[in-house]
């Protein structure tokens, strides 16, 4: 494996997800040759939702930090593509970082981010979680 800004991304990715869900790496619940990257992508995918991969013990109820961290959640799924070429840049993420603030004049949805044009915000609120993926 060659080292270099795209697998920095991607352990960046990595920490994002342990961060977010309190979990290591690789955990026994995850079953037989899953990681983090795997256990998120798999409960994003069956409908689980994305709340609930995200560490219950941080921002309790409130609403704007669990936003926060839905919208850094998304960030990691990013740098975590299984392809080097579909990750985003160092200056990408601090960019999306420096955005993830949800609106707080949204309708009570769940915000997620949207990938969109460089002159256009990084972020938008969507209300379905199927566009998380």
């Amino acid at each position: 494996m060659k080292v270099d800004q795209k697998s920095d991304i991607y352990s960046f990715g990595v920490v994002l997800m342990e961060l977010l869900t309190g979990k290591r790496p690789i955990e026994a619940e995850f079953g037989e040759s899953q990681d983090i990257v795997g256990w998120v992508r798999e409960r994003l995918r069956s409908r689980q939702g994305a709340e609930e991969v995200l560490d219950k013990s941080i921002g309790g109820h409130c609403t704007h930090i669990r936003e926060e961290m839905l919208l850094v959640l998304r960030i990691a799924v990013l740098c975590t593509a299984q392809s080097p070429k579909d990750r985003p840049t160092m200056r990408d993420v601090m960019s999306m970082l420096g955005e993830a603030k949800p609106r707080r004049k949204s309708n009570g949805a769940s915000s997620v981010v949207a990938i969109v044009d460089k002159d256009k915000p990084v972020f938008t609120p969507v209300a379905d979680a199927d566009q998380f993926m």
